[in-house]
């Protein structure tokens, strides 16, 4: 490595550092800010009283927004880079750096080589190790809200109505998402094609079984015979329930969001599971997990050929469409990321499934040439 390229290099990863704890930072303040009295209101569990010194409210946020930081990078992971890149740029402008480079001979595209390489490289190995080991292992703690903060919360929630699988209906007066996960009074429906009643599954008490992928009854008991032209049965003993109702499934039916929660590995067993909730949104999350690695990249590629300029006096205009383009990325992602999550009416089409990756990978495809052609005519 040259000494230009470590001179670039060291400059561009102080301000990456720089960045990443002042957006970061940002966003923690912000949020705290428009959401603070959810904080000084906290409901806690028998015994606990909310917080009553200076002292328990800042352990309380603490609590929240040290997990939170690590969902606020993957929100963040395209415009840490961008900025870092802009701001080495600019500083190299500024004080006349580029001209003694220039006139010995250096292009500019050749002095961005190792902010490029550096944004690409810290993109693959940062925001797979977020999404794919931290986010996932830190969800209990995720998922609660401001009012639960410093607090072990396990979520707790009835089930009025949940499909499992084609033929039949699950309802529970509670669910409790403990280690490991019970139902509470359940009730398992048992349909025909004519949705005409056909057995009913009751138990005091559902446990998850992982090994077995079931759930174990304490005092279950079916019934047969439901149809109008049978006779009913005896209750029947039953120790085990097996459907599609999963702790997964239930948390996807239960909220939408926590699907971006879980890692690609996870995503891939679900879409494979027959009659498997949130299907759309597992296929945009998947998507555009994929294709956010890529778009990080693309967006410091946007910005490079306004800030790397030879002529110093055309930076804040170069600022502006730098700005302006950046921008206008970031929302065709934000609206491309709700499309993929809303197809339309295609059920019965073979691109009902393939919507959510067109729409994923609908940016890159515009942007992505912008950018080389953006590069390709930089004055050098």
């Amino acid at each position: 490595m040259k000494i230009l390229d470590r001179y670039v290099l060291w400059g561009f990863l102080k301000n990456y550092l720089i960045s990443l704890m002042v957006l970061v930072g940002l966003y923690v303040v912000l949020d705290m800010v428009v959401n603070i009295d959810e904080f000084s209101e906290v409901k806690t569990a028998a015994g606990v009283t909310a917080p009553d010194s200076v002292l328990s409210l800042i352990y309380n946020l603490a609590d929240y927004y040290f997990y939170q930081t690590f969902l606020f990078f993957s929100h963040l992971s395209g415009i840490i880079p961008l900025v870092a890149a802009v701001f080495t740029l600019m500083r190299l402008t500024r004080t006349n750096e580029l001209t003694p480079m220039l006139a010995a001979g250096v292009p500019l595209l050749r002095v961005a080589a190792p902010i490029i390489i550096a944004a690409a490289v810290l993109n693959l190995i940062l925001l797979p190790i977020d999404q794919e080991l931290i986010i996932p292992s830190i969800i209990p703690q995720l998922i609660r809200n401001r009012q639960q903060a410093g607090q072990r919360v396990v979520k707790a929630f009835p089930i009025p109505s949940m499909q499992d699988g084609p033929d039949h209906l699950l309802v529970a007066a509670r669910y409790r998402a403990t280690d490991p996960p019970t139902m509470q009074y359940v009730t398992v429906f048992g349909f025909d094609e004519q949705r005409h009643p056909l057995s009913k599954l009751t138990a005091d008490l559902a446990t998850w079984n992982p090994s077995e992928q079931s759930w174990t009854l304490t005092n279950g008991q079916l019934v047969t015979g439901l149809r109008e032209n049978e006779n009913i049965s005896q209750p029947t003993p039953t120790d085990s329930y097996r459907g599609t109702v999963t702790p997964d499934e239930i948390s996807l039916y239960r909220n939408g969001d926590y699907v971006a929660l879980l890692s690609t590995q996870r995503i891939n067993q679900l879409i494979s599971r027959p009659e498997s909730y949130g299907i759309i949104d597992l296929l945009r999350v998947k998507h555009t997990r994929f294709t956010q690695v890529f778009l990080n990249i693309v967006l410091v590629l946007l910005a490079i050929p306004f800030v790397l300029n030879r002529e110093p006096g055309a930076l804040k205009a170069g600022l502006f469409r730098c700005f302006i383009l950046s921008g206008l990325c970031l929302t065709v992602v934000f609206v491309s990321t709700f499309l993929a999550g809303n197809p339309p009416n295609l059920a019965d089409s073979p691109w009902f499934a393939r919507w959510p990756a067109l729409m994923a990978w609908m940016p890159l495809l515009l942007f992505a040439p912008l950018a080389v052609w953006l590069l390709d005519h930089v004055k050098t």
